[in-house]
């Protein structure tokens, strides 16, 4: 187990932050229209993380298992195991009940917590582009905002100097405001402008022009309402095993395939690491990297066909070839 804990907390290191990086160019990239804050970033990252988790740990614990193995091998200490008596099961025996746990805790991840921190994602992003909808910036003309176009001179904490509106309204009139400060709000997608000290003028379809002049004023105007999910976790999965979204049978079936990864792998593991040193160059990371990329390809190909017999049919044949390949190389041998 030291050997193992040697080669796994460096190798998620380095994967969880490969993982960051290209995460957070995604969140860059999915978030271009609207502002957000180093704050604003932070949050993203995280409704993230357990997405990109839930991927990075089966791989690395399968991973750290073999190499581990691996390393004893040309460091020439399991062949003293070996002539000790001890069988490869045992090795099998020894990993089975930590790779029961994170197979445990990466269906956690998969079937609860990535689907909760996706609706949380998506709707702080609804809640963030409504209130970009409000966010108006000094200086600049055609900013918009309901049926009215806005342009202020300057802003400061959202409380704007010398500001200027123009609405039309096709049915009954023109609307020209100016007003020396104003203050905006948003409340549910509700927009709310507190005008202060200006004067409105009026054109009507009669060519009759009014002018008033007010202290305080208030303009109402529904800019838009954010379209929030629920976090019901059976109420999402229910529309794929039900049969209603084909969409979510696949991310179901993805899910569980790629959280019990290392226990289907599980006699892979001495098939990659047991070798002889005296007899065998170390090929054991390209076994590895095979091995994965074979199986999430094999999940991509047919969990999009077929999700629930996918689901039912890779796991034994995965599990009996991988079960056959370790009998003829490593127990009929060791």
């Amino acid at each position: 187990m030291w050997a193992f804990s040697q080669i796994f907390f460096p190798f998620f290191a380095v994967l969880f932050f490969v993982s960051s990086v290209i995460l957070l160019i995604t969140i860059a990239g999915s978030s271009y229209a609207i502002k957000l804050t180093f704050s604003d970033l932070a949050y993203l990252f995280l409704y993230s993380l357990p997405n990109t988790v839930s991927f990075i740990i089966p791989i690395t614990f399968f991973a750290s298992c073999a190499l581990a193995i691996s390393r004893l091998s040309y460091d020439y200490e399991m062949l003293v195991f070996f002539s000790l008596g001890v069988k490869p099961s045992v090795l099998i025996k020894t990993f089975l009940p930590l790779t029961v746990i994170v197979c445990f805790s990466s269906l956690v991840f998969s079937l609860g917590a990535v689907p909760v921190s996706k609706r949380a994602f998506d709707n702080f992003i609804e809640r963030k582009k409504v209130d970009v909808d409000i966010n108006l910036r000094a200086g600049e003309f055609g900013q918009k905002i309901g049926d009215w176009l806005v342009y202020v001179e300057s802003v400061e904490n959202r409380a704007y100097k010398n500001l200027v509106l123009f609405s039309i309204n096709r049915m009954a009139f023109e609307n020209f405001i100016s007003a020396k400060e104003g203050k905006i709000t948003n409340d549910g997608g509700i927009f709310a402008l507190t005008l202060y000290d200006g004067k409105s003028y009026i054109a009507q379809k009669d060519q009759q022009f009014r002018s008033v002049v007010f202290q305080e004023a208030k303009i109402k105007t529904r800019v838009g309402e954010a379209p929030l999910s629920g976090y019901d976790l059976v109420e999402y999965w229910s529309e794929g095993l039900s049969g209603e979204s084909h969409s979510k049978r696949r991310k179901f079936a993805k899910a569980i395939l790629m959280a019990i990864f290392p226990f289907l792998s599980l006699f892979l593991v001495p098939l990659i690491g047991v070798a002889n040193p005296r007899y065998h160059k170390n090929f054991s990371a390209f076994y590895i990297i095979c091995s994965v990329v074979l199986f999430f390809v094999l999940v991509q190909i047919f969990a999009d066909l077929a999700p629930f017999v996918t689901l039912v049919a890779l796991p034994v044949i995965w599990l009996v070839g991988s079960y056959g390949l370790y009998f003829w190389k490593i127990k009929s041998i060791y």
